[in-house]
């Protein structure tokens, strides 16, 4: 779900790499930052997220990249590893404005793929989302090796919601740019139809990413040859302690609680910020707590 930062004048939105275990995910994330001028990327960054690695990075596309006057960032990410937690998936699937699903096109990945795709309507289902709702591309990956299945088969086997598809290799770049750059347009159309007003409440969350419990940030920007990338973004609006104060008339109606509202976000420096979500009884604030973090040695 894309969120508005008014203070900056940007529209935070966020893409999901989804698919199958060494499907080539991370690969093709690489492939898009390595494709990167150096003056407009950020180091790509890289946490370990419940035994498996994430990775993601952010853009803001040039020229026609706006909504409403308001500069759009697009944050995209991909847990990659053998095996990944369902709950890392979920997490990271929590608020995805689109998803490029990856998919294996060896023949003796065709299993793996569908369970894959099951799962994805599963965790899109969880959150009253699915891939009629939320723009999607499919990349059938590895689809330049000798024992590739043909793009037809493996639409007919993995593409029933009709996704647009693209034959691609993360390890050579074909196609990748040309999916995400799809998906970007399609979400960008999405954003300008809704317009700014009709983009969910970003005044605290300007950072939108998803909802986990340990994250990895990448600051970075797009393809050289068209996404251009800009500096990182703000600083939270509201303090914590604001918050609990407007709640505090209703302690003595119900206990208080507190929940990650989204994924902590590597920000300047070693800043890091905490979408949290405070509640007492039908009422809710949602802050932006950030922490300086520093590494010494012992």
């Amino acid at each position: 779900m894309a969120l508005v930062n008014q203070a900056k004048r940007e529209i935070h939105a966020k893409i999901v790499f989804f698919g199958p275990g060494q499907a080539g995910k991370g690969t093709s994330l690489r492939h898009i930052f390595n494709k990167l001028k150096p003056e407009f990327r950020g180091a790509m960054k890289v946490m370990s997220v419940q035994g498996a690695r994430m990775l993601f990075f952010d853009f803001t596309p040039p020229g026609d990249g706006n909504v409403d006057g308001f500069r759009v960032r697009f944050h995209l990410y991909t847990v990659s590893g053998p095996v990944v937690d369902p709950a890392a998936w979920k997490m990271v699937l929590k608020g995805a404005d689109g998803i490029v699903v990856v998919a294996d096109s060896s023949p003796h990945r065709l299993d793996e793929n569908r369970a894959a795709m099951d799962e994805l309507v599963s965790y899109l289902k969880g959150y009253g989302q699915g891939l009629s709702t939320v723009p999607a591309v499919l990349h059938l990956n590895k689809n330049d090796l000798a024992d590739a299945l043909p793009v037809a088969e493996l639409e007919r086997q993995l593409n029933p919601s009709r996704l647009l598809a693209f034959s691609t290799s993360g390890h050579s770049g074909q196609g990748v740019l040309q999916g995400v750059m799809a998906l970007v347009k399609n979400i960008l159309t999405g954003l300008r139809a809704k317009g700014a007003d009709g983009i969910a409440s970003g005044e605290t969350l300007q950072h939108m990413v998803e909802g986990t419990a340990a994250p990895a940030a990448l600051a970075a920007q797009a393809p050289a040859e068209s996404f251009a990338e800009v500096t990182t973004p703000a600083a939270a609006p509201a303090e914590a302690s604001e918050a609990v104060l407007e709640l505090s008339e209703a302690a003595d109606e119900a206990p208080l609680s507190l929940e990650i509202a989204a994924t902590p976000v590597v920000a300047e420096g070693d800043q890091i910020r905490v979408p949290l979500t405070i509640r007492c009884g039908s009422r809710e604030k949602t802050v932006v707590l950030t922490l300086s973090l520093g590494l010494s040695e012992e």
